[in-house]
């Protein structure tokens, strides 16, 4: 067997875009090139180099199996992709939390009805649109329902939630550091209260608490998908089969 037909039976079994799999066999190529090189110059020939070179890296099985399970979950070129998303996905919710021209609509009415508070001489109502104790939203939409339109409410109670799910699964996808569950709620959280500061400060939307949290439980739960989703990738990788290819009778 070439060194190369054993470096194509090793990456072929890969669970990666054909691209990453032919950086690994340049990689591969490189070392055991390397080392059939150091066996000549030994005093081998070139077929007994060969054949001990593969000996000494051992089976394509258990060459496979140990790149496939130290391999991320997406590799560096689908990756690309997914980290392209991830930036389209923070563009449309920059966008719709502070740049739409809905919310400068509604800036231009929290401007007028806080200047009319203050020449009223009721500085108090200036702050009618904040919310700073937690949950108070939440058991208004319950037990005061009738109150509200039921579009509002999903929208407010549903969209909060959903909005921050991609960022609790793409970033641990793109990110290795940030596989962890305090990270993610660390990130979720600090977006969501930068999002919520910059709505006050510009009258841009209104402040409340229970935006945060159910940011932050879109954020957790985006996070378990991809746990989950990791674990079922992991698990498969795991109970993959790499039947050996190479024998004895191969060299």
């Amino acid at each position: 067997m070439k060194l190369e037909q054993y470096a194509e039976q090793v990456v072929s079994r890969l669970p990666c875009s054909k691209w990453e799999k032919q950086d690994v066999k340049d990689e591969l190529m490189d070392h055991l090139n390397s080392m059939k090189s150091e066996l000549i110059e030994e005093g081998y020939e070139e077929q007994e180099a060969v054949l001990l070179t593969i000996q000494r890296f051992g089976s394509t099985k258990a060459i496979s199996r140990q790149l496939s399970e130290s391999m991320p979950l997406i590799d560096k070129y689908i990756r690309k992709w997914v980290m392209t998303l991830f930036f389209l996905y923070v563009a449309i919710s920059s966008y719709l939390l502070l740049l739409s021209l809905d919310r400068f609509r509604r800036r231009a009415f929290t401007v007028e009805w806080k200047q009319r508070m203050l020449e009223y001489g009721v500085p108090q109502y200036t702050h009618l649109f904040q919310n700073t104790k937690p949950f108070h939203t939440l058991v208004d939409y319950v037990f005061h329902y009738d109150n509200y339109n039921f579009g509002t409410v999903m929208y407010n109670l549903i969209g909060n939630v959903m909005l921050f799910v991609p960022l609790g699964l793409l970033l641990p996808l793109i990110f290795m550091s940030f596989q962890s569950v305090h990270r993610v709620f660390f990130v979720a959280l600090s977006a969501s209260l930068i999002i919520e500061t910059l709505q006050l400060l510009f009258s841009l939307g209104s402040f409340d608490v229970d935006d945060l949290l159910l940011n932050v439980l879109g954020g957790l739960i985006g996070y378990g998908m991809f746990r989950v989703g990791a674990s079922m990738i992991r698990k498969r990788r795991s109970n993959n089969k790499f039947d050996d290819d190479l024998s004895a009778s191969s060299f």
